[in-house]
């Protein structure tokens, strides 16, 4: 196994080393752990752990672990579990990168097992490498990082799968086309606004159990957009956007209730005047 982890303390290498022998279940002396910039010819390369560490400039954290271990280190664990253990082991928070493919996309875990998304942003330093790193922002409050802005990650919510066949079924039919374009603006807002349904429809805000609400209010300017956008198409398509719609806005209609005291969209559209039943923001 290997794994990339930061950890919010300072750690001795001893302190590491006890910690990693416990969370692989094996003895001290077959974990190996070093400074990144220390000598690295007297290692014990035939250790069952390896843990190579750098001392990060002044920031929300402070070592960066390269840790691998043998078949035999260990149980089978995956980087969120043995993040954990060594978070519980060693009484500090332990960072470990998401399966989400965006370089700010990680995970804290506290040490008393809690997991939470966070947003991880390099700091400016006169120095390249290594960087100072700060946790701009968390799902839920960390006492750690006292500083961080609480809430749900926006860039989590738009990157989270979720199937779009209305979109994909129209899209197939059309020439792509620059963002700005005619063609840009009808895939973006119609993806746009079937992925708002299919959350509806499944009623759980995943993958965070909430949503934003002004990524709320974007995706009904996305439904303005293709209101907009209609006449502009020609008559076939125009049609095949009318069928999308129809389907998508039956699933709106079916998943929100009126809300008489919703902000008023543009041109007073009915889907500014609904709302969930049951809040996620």
């Amino acid at each position: 196994m290997i794994a990339n982890l930061f950890t919010v303390a300072d750690l001795a290498p001893a302190r590491l080393r006890d910690a990693l022998a416990d969370v692989l279940a094996v003895p001290e002396e077959a974990v190996d752990v070093a400074d990144t910039d220390d000598d690295q010819e007297n290692r014990n390369w035939e250790a069952r752990a390896l843990c190579t560490y750098t001392r990060l400039p002044p920031g929300d954290l402070s070592l960066a672990l390269d840790i691998s271990t043998d078949d035999n280190a260990s149980v089978p664990l995956t980087e969120h579990a043995l993040a954990r253990a060594l978070a519980a082991a060693a009484a500090t928070p332990v960072l470990f990168p998401s399966d989400i493919d965006l370089p700010s996309a990680y995970w804290v875990v506290t040490p008393d097992g809690r997991a939470v998304r966070c947003r991880l942003e390099a700091i400016d330093t006169e120095e390249a490498e290594p960087s100072a790193y700060r946790v701009d922002a968390t799902e839920q409050p960390v006492p750690h990082f006292p500083l961080a802005s609480v809430g749900p990650l926006p860039e989590i919510l738009d990157r989270h799968p979720l199937a779009t066949p209305v979109t994909d079924a129209f899209t197939s039919t059309r020439v792509t086309g620059p963002a700005a374009s005619i063609e840009g603006r009808l895939h973006y807002a119609l993806r746009l606004w079937e992925r708002l349904i299919r959350r509806l429809e499944a009623n759980d805000w995943a993958p965070s159990g909430r949503y934003r609400q002004d990524l709320y209010r974007r995706d009904l300017e996305a439904r303005d957009d293709l209101a907009r956008l209609t006449p502009e198409l020609d008559r076939a398509s125009a049609e095949a956007l009318r069928a999308a719609l129809s389907s998508l806005d039956a699933g709106f209609r079916a998943h929100t209730d009126p809300d008489e005291a919703a902000e008023p969209g543009p041109g007073d559209r009915w889907w500014w005047r609904r709302s969930p039943a049951q809040a996620p923001w």
